[in-house]
């Protein structure tokens, strides 16, 4: 494209409304374009309040994108000859800061170049991206600022933000905490096997909440290293299982650490593989075994980690129970 014979209507038509099609915007759709929106600064918005000499401002902001019709961000079209310096940055910027707008992006196009910016972080912050016309229209360029501007993209990375006004779980917690990740790393057994005091089992996810008693719940997600091991802790109940605290907080004191408890029962019929914990290996039962399986975690909360000891302890037959203890730990968000 010869730059030289585009002015900025021509950059409008034959770069920018382009690459919003592709984005996936339309007007008059749920990812909606609004064109040359005009826009009406108060003198309270410029830090001027005397009405016989600040006069009443307006601006014209050429693109407002709307992903979902609620999350905005807006592009402004130069003309090719057009550096796109801090003066043409801060115009940008008052469009995308304007009340009516609130855009979480501004961005520059001049058809050379392209640039955007987090409107948060004001325009004297660099470009998140800057991305040439080649670069624009190569397929690697195209899927960069899809990941950033699709309206796909735009909702993923700016939902809307929950209110929480329940009794929070723990200081700088809300009343929901979601389970980010985590470990259950044991340290000594009573099956007699070294492996099990080297064991460590992920804590995939899960969350802390409180139940219609007030008492917390925690909902935990577990990942064994081995698909031997996951297997058995399935068929115990010990992949996703849920553990009650009488309490209503987290405790923050070593010395009065919070107790979750959870108990639970499985029975392994004659005839079904079970993995021996004690040999690592299948064996076929030749009865029936029921299992009661009790599990104790006592924690501190310390920041946002939750940790501490835990002992599992499973009963089989109401025979003399086999246990394991050692540390856990908890990301909370």
């Amino acid at each position: 494209m010869d730059f030289e014979q585009l002015n900025e209507t021509d950059v409008r038509e034959e770069v920018i409304a382009p690459w919003l099609r592709a984005l996936g915007y339309r007007s008059a759709s749920e990812h909606n374009i609004l064109r040359e929106q005009s826009l009406r600064y108060p003198r309270e918005f410029l830090g001027r309040k005397n009405i016989n000499r600040d006069p009443l401002l307006r601006g014209k902001a050429d693109y407002i994108l709307e992903a979902g019709r609620r999350v905005r961000w807006v592009v402004e079209a130069k003309a090719p000859s057009s550096e796109l310096n801090l003066d043409e940055q801060e115009q940008a910027w008052t469009y995308a800061n304007h009340p009516e707008v609130r855009a979480v992006y501004f961005c520059l196009c001049n058809g050379r170049q392209l640039d955007v910016y987090r409107t948060n972080c004001g325009p004297q912050i660099g470009p998140v991206i800057s991305l040439t016309y080649e670069e624009l229209v190569d397929q690697e360029g195209r899927a960069t600022l899809a990941s950033l501007l699709s309206p796909e993209a735009v909702l993923r990375d700016h939902p809307i933000p929950e209110v929480d006004v329940g009794f929070p779980l723990g200081p700088n917690l809300r009343s929901i905490a979601r389970i980010s990740g985590g470990y259950i790393s044991y340290t000594s057994s009573s099956l007699g096997n070294p492996a099990l005091s080297q064991l460590q089992v992920a804590i995939a996810g899960g969350a802390v909440e409180r139940d219609e008693h007030g008492r917390m719940v925690a909902l935990v997600q577990t990942r064994a290293p081995v698909r031997s091991m996951q297997g058995l802790l399935e068929r115990l109940g010990l992949s996703q299982f849920e553990m009650v605290c009488d309490e209503a907080t987290l405790s923050t004191s070593s010395d009065a650490p919070s107790i979750f408890m959870f108990a639970g029962r499985a029975t392994f019929p004659a005839g079904e593989e079970m993995l021996d914990v004690a040999t690592w290996k299948s064996v076929e039962l030749q009865v029936d075994i029921a299992v009661r399986v009790n599990v104790t975690a006592r924690g501190v909360l310390n920041g946002n980690v939750f940790k501490g000891e835990i002992r599992n302890e499973a009963v089989f037959n109401d025979t003399i129970p086999a246990s394991l203890e050692g540390e856990f730990e908890l990301h909370l968000a």
